[in-house]
């Protein structure tokens, strides 16, 4: 039986297609949803379903990382040692690396799609870089989304059960731009704002000063191109920060965020989910980092890291000169290799 854990909206939006598959090939599966990020992901449930499992009271306002750690850890132990699972997790939040420490400590098989990925700064992303290298040294399979980061395994002496099979973003990409209703309002705000770029920033390396930084541009470049900002629960106070002159507005569903990204003349984030969607999508992005985990982005021609110089950087948003025509580096049917895999392996 395995257990697909997930807690952030990125997480579930690329564990999905994994679940679809588990779904149509009548594959033993349960989910575990650690509530890190509930509003968020209510929107996407319908299609991924009820999870089997939920932990309630994780997150609370201001609370340390430390603290939804031990939360995590303490109240899946329990489902943990339940069945004996075999724990599948995504990526490098806090929930994946908690998810997989607590089937480690359950004697659980722990399995890691999209592994692999290094910036080879622990400090940047934080606390991402630490977690997935933490989860690498304690998993049992490792699905690797490229060449780099099956090669990045092998660096750190793990060879055994490493699986280039692609990115799962491609499937979720394909499943849902194109059997998605878009809203109305959405719709209007798309066709009344031609030609805009898209903006949303997180990232807890860039908080304070960084975000202050590039808020500041950003409101430069409002006076000559359109900006739809997306906001983000953790950034409350980016709105008294942008001008009137940027349209914001608040999170919004799934295949509405691929819709707003399809349509636009370009991106500006420092999401790492983001970069891959930009390649889907055949768009650029300036990434708001000084390190990528995913340098695809930037080899196939559509990212360019910036740090906080968004202004100086805007032009490259209208530069095609360099992108790639050749086949998405994330591979494709990436869904269906992974579950293959794992009904084919002796556990």
């Amino acid at each position: 039986m395995f257990l697909v854990c997930f807690g952030t909206r990125p997480e579930l939006i690329k564990l999905f297609p994994i679940i679809n598959e588990f779904k149509k090939t009548k594959t033993p599966f349960r989910t575990l949803f650690t509530g890190q990020h509930k509003d968020m992901i209510n929107d996407f449930l319908s299609l991924s379903g009820s999870p089997d499992y939920v932990l309630e009271d994780v997150m609370t306002h201001g609370q340390s990382l430390n603290s939804l750690i031990s939360k995590i850890i303490e109240k899946s132990d329990s489902i943990m040692s339940k069945e004996d699972f075999r724990v599948i997790v995504q990526g490098d939040s806090s929930t994946s690396y908690t998810a997989a420490l607590s089937a480690f400590n359950n004697n659980r098989p722990i399995i890691h799609i999209e592994a692999g990925l290094r910036t080879y700064n622990l400090k940047s992303p934080f606390p991402e870089e630490a977690n997935r290298v933490m989860i690498s040294h304690i998993a049992d399979l490792h699905f690797c989304p490229t060449d780099k980061s099956v090669e990045n395994l092998s660096k750190e002496g793990i060879d055994n059960n490493v699986y280039l099979v692609g990115n799962t973003i491609v499937d979720s990409f394909k499943l849902i731009l194109n059997n998605s209703d878009i809203s109305k309002n959405i719709k209007n705000l798309v066709n009344n704002t031609e030609d805009y770029l898209l903006t949303t920033l997180h990232r807890r390396e860039n908080r304070n000063k960084n975000f202050n930084d590039i808020w500041n541009q950003l409101n430069n470049i409002s006076k000559k191109r359109k900006i739809i900002y997306i906001k983000h629960p953790s950034v409350p106070n980016a709105e008294k920060n942008l001008d009137s002159s940027i349209i914001q507005i608040d999170p919004v569903a799934y295949p509405e965020m691929l819709y707003l990204i399809n349509e636009s003349k370009g991106i500006i984030s420092d999401s790492g989910g983001l970069q891959e969607e930009a390649v889907c999508a055949k768009k650029k992005i300036l990434i708001c980092r000084d390190t990528t985990e995913r340098p695809e982005t930037i080899e196939f021609g559509y990212g360019k890291l910036v740090g906080t110089s968004v202004e100086k950087n805007i032009s490259f948003l209208d530069d095609h000169s360099g992108e790639s025509n050749s086949k998405n580096p994330y591979g494709e049917k990436v869904s269906e290799k992974i579950v293959r895999i794992l009904n084919d392996f002796n556990f």
